[in-house]
């Protein structure tokens, strides 16, 4: 991290450590966008209908989309929590303040849901340049003068944006906001920064898409690692947005297409977002149309990628449940190393073996024979580890030696069993394990 970069983080991280939150996320979150009750008129099934919210509730979904109070009513009935848009008609969700005919609308659809037991938070806007969070900021605030209890959601943009999406710096934009032509992260960091000064949010909330036909984006980790920071130092819960399909009809037509990802390349990326304490994600896409390879077809069939993500969502939850409300200590790397983690050592507590050698990441390489450990701590000092096996292309069994009596979480029972001081640990294609330090 170069200066610029580390003086924009330092600043971030003190103007958030300042703004508390009250709002509690509860059980962690598995949802979806695009797909039944989503804005717009491109998703599959435009209603949240009683078969739709039980083919999710099925597939491991607890949190679901609905734009009207029947769908709201049809999502509580299956014991789903609903994100409920504050604009029907388009993911965007836009609303002027200013337009009498606008607010006025806005205030009876927070009014007519409000108390709604399964109303779990607005959706407010997706990846807005900085420009635009004065604004939006506004909104959010009328939201909750009508609704003090239910936050809203504004999906922020990853690190591949460019200058302009991002509303900071670049050539040509520094007369406005100085000190970030030519430095992407360090813009980056100045536009969370604004949001979180401007919007005052309660959840942070990204995706980035890191599979393509050329290979891997290698800032998938560098992302995950700014968004869980700025969360800690806010003190609010963070989710991760996963790809799940192509949004580029013939995804192989072009080099620079994003591609289909299987289901062990989700499984990677559901348990690495785990693995950094993320208390939620969400798929894209569960289904829409000029969309291929998604969870469900247009017509709301389903198959083998709809029962991966089924065992992936609840693998999900029990991972971050697990994790819940501990102290974030590091994340290490064994193999190739990405951005936004440190190379494996001491501080990682275990040894694994077989050693793979250090090597950096490269442009549109994956990680082969690579393992990601995050630490944390609890408040009574016991250590706990996520280990993952970055490569999804080979189940992987790894020695683990371990300086304290170890525990391993089993994920579908929610229960723990003694492994020792020195155990093997199989790992799937992109999968991990939890484990912690035995009373």
């Amino acid at each position: 991290m170069d200066k610029t970069t580390f003086a924009v983080a330092v600043a971030f991280a003190a103007a958030c450590a300042s703004a508390g939150a009250a709002w509690d996320p509860g059980e962690p979150v598995t949802t979806y966008w695009f797909g039944p009750g989503c804005p717009g008129t491109n998703s599959i099934s435009l209603a949240m209908t009683d078969a739709s919210a039980k083919q999710l509730k099925d597939g491991g979904f607890n949190t679901v989309w609905a734009r009207t109070p029947e769908e709201l009513d049809i999502a509580a009935k299956h014991g789903l929590r609903v994100i409920y848009s504050i604009d029907p008609a388009t993911e965007w969700a836009k609303v002027d303040l200013d337009d009498p005919a606008q607010k006025s609308a806005l205030a009876e659809r927070v009014n007519r849901v409000k108390n709604h037991p399964a109303l779990y938070l607005y959706e407010h806007f997706d990846e807005a340049s900085a420009d635009l969070f004065p604004e939006l900021a506004r909104v959010r605030e009328f939201v909750h003068e009508l609704d003090p209890n239910h936050p809203c959601w504004h999906n922020l943009l990853p690190t591949y944006a460019n200058y302009k999406q991002l509303g900071v710096g670049g050539k040509g934009d520094e007369p406005r906001r100085m000190g970030f032509g030519g430095d992407k992260i360090a813009a980056y960091w100045e536009h969370v920064r604004l949001f979180c000064d401007v919007y005052q949010p309660e959840l942070l909330t990204y995706d980035y898409y890191q599979f393509m036909t050329t290979g891997d984006k290698t800032e998938y980790f560098l992302n995950l690692g700014i968004v869980r920071q700025n969360a800690a130092a806010r003190g609010v819960p963070f989710w991760n947005g996963l790809q799940a399909c192509t949004w580029v009809p013939g995804s192989l037509a072009s080099p620079r297409s994003p591609r289909i990802p299987n289901v062990d390349e989700m499984r990677y990326l559901a348990h690495t977002t785990a693995a950094f304490g993320a208390s939620g994600l969400y798929w894209y896409v569960y289904g829409r149309a000029d969309h291929t390879g998604t969870i469900a077809a247009l017509d709301g069939t389903v198959g083998e990628k709809y029962e991966g993500v089924k065992r992936i969502n609840r693998e999900f939850i029990a991972f971050s449940r697990a994790l819940r409300g501990l102290r974030f200590k590091g994340a290490y790397m064994q193999g190739s190393h990405a951005p936004g983690t440190t190379p494996f050592g001491a501080q990682a507590l275990i040894r694994i073996s077989p050693e793979t050698p250090y090597s950096e990441i490269g442009a549109n390489e994956r990680h082969v024979d690579t393992t990601l450990v995050t630490r944390f701590s609890a408040p009574d000092g016991r250590a706990y580890l996520m280990v993952v096996n970055c490569d999804y292309k080979k189940d992987r069994t790894i020695r683990v030696d371990s300086p304290f009596a170890a525990e391993l979480l089993d994920a579908e029972k929610g229960t723990w069993a003694s492994v020792g001081t020195s155990f093997d640990l199989g790992l799937v294609r992109g999968g991990g394990a939890v484990i912690r330090q035995a009373k």
